[in-house]
């Protein structure tokens, strides 16, 4: 209701009251779509809203202008006297006539809003938002007309709207109402908005309009500014008490201006808690659909243990038939004897390997099938942990209504809610934190290690996120990832078990991935440097040591 006619028509009143020979200082914007109008002898401003589904005129008592990203504009009102602040008889435009005849016209049309500046022959000279093809067009000057009569006669209500619903009719009855207003009628009259209004008795129109003259009175009277809520959640502001509205609470104002600066501020506050709310369900839902696809990846895999006991049964057959293979065979056939099945089982060989180095390629084999076997377990392990947490965050999201349920939310989750990237700044709200465009882990101790992805990718580790005491890895002499472990992520200094940790991720991350035992550089960070003009992810290292490790990632 704050465009509402009869709302301007108070805050038309109001504004006229204290701002009426006043002298205006500067006309400027510094948001979207508002329009402020400061003045030489009163702190007070009058603020104007011409966004689509924000247009509102009011004054407020103090404002303080920003000093960057502000615009000074109407040059032409600057220093001038109002003479006059008044409402259109029949339509939400606002008169603010200068001194001298010339003219701001506040037009609260929603998406067709605008302030246009005419002078006294009416031309339209400057426009707020130029949106509008107005400019030199003409406009009527401010001219008092009588607000519209009610209709009196049953014959002419019936006759235009016949057919249509009572709440469809009332609205093109009395369009000065709106549909808040309307709603209020039919409250006060007991009747049903559905019914058509055809099927009133006589009686009922009579009471009817009886109840629209005594609305109308009462929203020309002295207005009694109020703001209905639901605990902390707006509801609605209105001028005058709503009888459709007695359940809710609500809280009076000494002036119209100031209940719509409270429900502006307070309907505000409220869109920030519920689009926080949405954020944070879109991470957790976000997470919870790649953890589930990665479960349902895992299980697809679980054949990966079969196939390590597999390869163990046809190292030990070989093992227990040396005597029987040729270095030059191709396959072998032995008793399954470790299912104690006796079949007959056949073996490839790779025939440039002797019978005993394929029984150790096959044992090596196992213990890598196996391996991965249970870092899946713990994979597994973690993300249904993961899982649970994500559906009794979400599960908590859903009682989370206002301001102090979302503080509280976090505050009792912060630690869980830290996981997916979500921060609790100081005023008790959740900020997602943009994940790191590298391979995140922790070793020992806590601390992180990062790891490349590409070459630019590793680039961008070793140049840009990499301080002078990191430690930086890479292995010797072949391609892989550029691995980097942060010092003052963790506790205490670092292990050396978090050293062999990271530099088996170098390992883990390059073309020596398979092998048993692999060379990997490391040095501290202030040693790397990128020559110009290399290729993407090479640099030179001095002071480096070797560590030999064997290729693995850290388990969860």
């Amino acid at each position: 209701m704050i465009t509402n006619y009869y709302t301007l028509f108070h805050v038309t009143a109001e504004l006229n009251q204290e701002f009426s020979g006043r002298i205006v200082d500067e006309i400027f914007s510094q948001y979207r779509g508002e329009l402020i109008l400061s003045f030489r002898e009163t702190p007070a401003v009058i603020l104007i809203g011409c966004e689509s589904a924000n247009n509102y005129i009011y004054a407020r008592k103090t404002f303080a202008r920003a000093r960057r990203n502000s615009t000074n504009l109407f040059p032409e009102v600057h220093g001038m006297m109002i003479e006059k602040i008044s409402l259109h008889p029949t339509d939400r435009q606002i008169y603010i006539r200068l001194k001298d005849g010339r003219e701001l016209i506040v037009q609260l049309f929603g998406s067709k809003a605008n302030v246009l500046f005419v002078d006294t022959s009416g031309i339209v000279t400057n426009l707020f938002l130029k949106k509008s093809d107005l400019k030199n067009t003409k406009l009527e000057l401010f001219s008092q007309i009588q607000h519209a009569n009610i209709p009196e006669s049953l014959h002419n209500i019936v006759s235009m709207c016949r057919d249509q619903p009572l709440a469809t009719a009332l609205k093109r009855i009395f369009p000065l109402f709106g549909p808040v207003l309307i709603r209020e009628l039919l409250t006060r009259v007991d009747l049903n908005g559905e019914q058509l209004l055809a099927d009133l008795p006589e009686n009922e129109i009579e009471r009817l309009l009886n109840g629209a003259q005594r609305l109308k009175e009462e929203l020309l009277s002295p207005p009694s500014p109020r703001v209905y809520s639901n605990g902390t959640t707006p509801v609605r502001f209105s001028v005058i008490p709503l009888q459709h509205l007695n359940e809710y609470e609500f809280q009076k104002y000494e002036s119209v201006s100031e209940a719509i600066s409270t429900f502006r501020a307070l309907v505000r506050h409220e869109k920030t808690i519920l689009h926080e709310k949405e954020e944070i369900v879109k991470v957790l839902e976000r997470e919870r659909g790649y953890t589930e696809r990665t479960l349902q990846k895992i299980q697809m895999e679980a054949e990966v243990s079969n196939r390590a006991d597999h390869y163990e049964k046809f190292g030990k057959l070989l093992i227990a038939n040396l005597h029987l293979i040729k270095k030059s065979d191709t396959t072998a056939l032995a008793e399954d004897f470790v299912d104690r099945t006796n079949d007959l089982i056949e073996i490839p060989l790779d025939p440039h390997l002797t019978p005993a180095k394929n029984a150790e390629r096959y044992f090596e084999k196992a213990d890598k099938f196996r391996r991965a076997a249970e870092e899946q377990r713990q994979r597994t392990i973690e993300l249904t942990r993961k899982q649970k947490s994500i559906s009794h965050l979400l599960t908590r999201m859903e009682d989370v209504v206002t301001a102090d349920d979302l503080h509280r939310f976090a505050e009792e989750n912060r630690e869980e809610l830290s996981k997916f990237g979500l921060k609790t700044k100081k005023s008790g709200q959740l900020k997602k934190e943009e994940p790191l465009p590298f391979r995140v882990f922790t070793v020992a101790g806590g601390f992180q290690v990062w790891a490349g992805k590409s070459g630019e990718n590793n680039d961008l580790l070793s140049t840009r996120h990499t301080a002078k005491n990191d430690l930086w890895f890479h292995a010797r002499g072949v391609g892989g990832s550029h691995v980097v472990l942060k010092i003052g992520t963790g506790k205490g200094e670092v292990s050396k078990q978090a050293i062999e940790q990271a530099a088996a991720i170098a390992a883990y991350y390059s073309k020596m991935k398979n092998s048993k035992l692999v060379s990997v550089a490391m040095c501290e960070g202030k040693y790397v440097r990128k020559p110009k003009g290399v290729p993407a992810g090479t640099v030179t290292l001095e002071r480096e040591k070797t560590i030999f490790v064997e290729p693995a990632l850290p388990q969860p």
